[in-house]
């Protein structure tokens, strides 16, 4: 097993973590309630899928009906994988999911970066709710989500009995559209940007994406930071946020795209700066201009902050826009 940064890979590496931390063998129940915490929603058929993958390798051993044990061979192979994971950051993670971007603007199809976020069942009406308020608000980036029942499962998410799963669009599509378009970005931070009679004003919290292993934007919302609400009430509040730096040269081409992006119902810019001004407070390096998008997760953060428990897995994977419903 080699340090490739794929979905499998991760899944393994969190199971030998979460059978590193017993030292009786654990069973799939156990390993799927530890893996659903750590955000991996993984059915008991591919939790025992990845274990039997594990057993070939070495990695883990059976030990008769108790379940397993992670092997010497594991401990070592999860020792080279978080000294990996340590010299990473989140930038390299979500630099890495906005290149697997192929969403193509011409024919509106093809996969783009997805957030997930759990909640109880009881509040499925509510999360409709929200998703369709936040596109009247232009607060999404996309009109695009899913929703998976207890039960179902789809591209190796499981939704808990009693729970419900959605899925929609993160800002770090419009990164990748970005990309392939020729366009080079820079993606600085992840912050708060404050409104006043619905126009962003400035930035009142900033965390530099560079370096850091905790994306930004969760931070704020799990510490309740956020105020979308009583922006769409009143045109006042703080909004997730990030900020990008782009070159110069690329400013016609970045304008198109988002012209075109606007015409197909996507939404969630905060502000277009000019070359070699600040935007929202925040000066911006020579010849390049800023970028700030509304961060993805926020109808997590706009469901937080009227009461409902939601757990947010924000980036997590890859998913085609074709098994997605469009918000009307």
């Amino acid at each position: 097993m080699y340090p490739i940064k794929d979905d499998a890979y991760r899944k393994e590496i969190e199971i030998l973590r979460i059978l590193s931390e017993h030292r009786e063998p654990i069973g799939s129940i156990v390993i799927g309630s530890e893996l659903s915490k750590r955000g991996f929603l993984l059915s008991d058929r591919a939790i025992r899928y990845h274990l039997k993958i594990l057993e070939e390798r070495g990695l883990v051993r059976g030990v008769g009906v108790e379940g397993r044990i992670i092997t010497d061979k594991g401990l070592e192979e999860l020792r080279r994988a978080l000294a990996y994971e340590r010299i990473g950051s989140v930038l390299t993670r979500y630099l890495s999911l906005a290149y697997r971007v192929t969403y193509n603007l011409d024919d509106e199809s093809g996969d783009v970066v997805a957030n997930v976020m759990v909640v109880n069942e009881d509040y499925k009406g509510r999360i409709i709710e929200v998703l369709k308020l936040l596109k009247d608000k232009d607060l999404l980036p996309a009109p695009y989500y899913r929703i998976l029942d207890g039960g179902e499962e789809y591209r190796g998410i499981y939704a808990p009995e009693g729970k419900v799963v959605t899925f929609t669009v993160c800002n770090l599509t419009l990164d990748g559209i970005f990309i392939h378009s020729g366009v080079p970005l820079i993606l600085r931070y992840g912050g708060l940007v404050q409104f006043i009679d619905y126009k962003p004003v400035r930035f009142t919290e900033l965390i530099a994406y560079e370096g850091t292993t905790i994306p930004p934007l969760e931070i704020f919302v799990y510490r309740r930071m956020t105020s979308i609400m009583r922006y769409i009430d009143s045109g006042s509040g703080l909004i997730p946020a990030n900020l990008r730096e782009i070159p110069m040269e690329a400013y016609d081409r970045v304008k198109e795209i988002i012209d075109v992006l606007h015409g197909k119902g996507w939404r969630g810019m905060v502000a277009f700066g000019k070359p070699n001004e600040p935007i929202l407070g925040i000066p911006i390096s020579m010849d390049r201009f800023g970028l700030s998008m509304v961060g993805g997760l926020i109808p997590s953060a706009a469901l937080a902050e009227i009461g409902v428990p939601v757990d947010i897995f924000a980036p997590h994977l890859i998913m085609p826009i074709e098994d997605m419903e469009y918000i009307v």
